[in-house]
């Protein structure tokens, strides 16, 4: 929290990559799941939750969290679209 005021204050911008990759071994970090449950409902605007990555590198034990958000403005008999996690196939 203390970076993202640091950041603000001093008008820099970090680009994080979409996966991120493991402070060890350099190698993107692989999807374990989500806590939270994105935005879907119909009077529902706004949701946050949390997306937990690890190292799949055997032994290494790294995990990372990125918080993402999801907005959806609501729309009578018209469904929003499913995160790209939720898809089958």
């Amino acid at each position: 929290m203390v970076q993202q005021v640091l950041d603000w204050v001093f008008r820099r911008e970090r680009v994080e990559p979409d996966v991120p990759l493991c402070p060890d071994h350099h190698t993107p970090m692989q999807l374990r799941g989500y806590i939270g449950r994105p935005a879907r409902f119909t009077y529902q605007q706004n949701e946050s939750y949390t997306v937990i990555y690890y190292c799949p590198v055997q032994g290494c034990n790294e995990t990372a969290q990125r918080e993402l958000s999801m907005t959806q403005i609501p729309v009578p008999e018209v469904s929003p679209r499913r995160p790209d996690f939720s898809r089958r196939g």
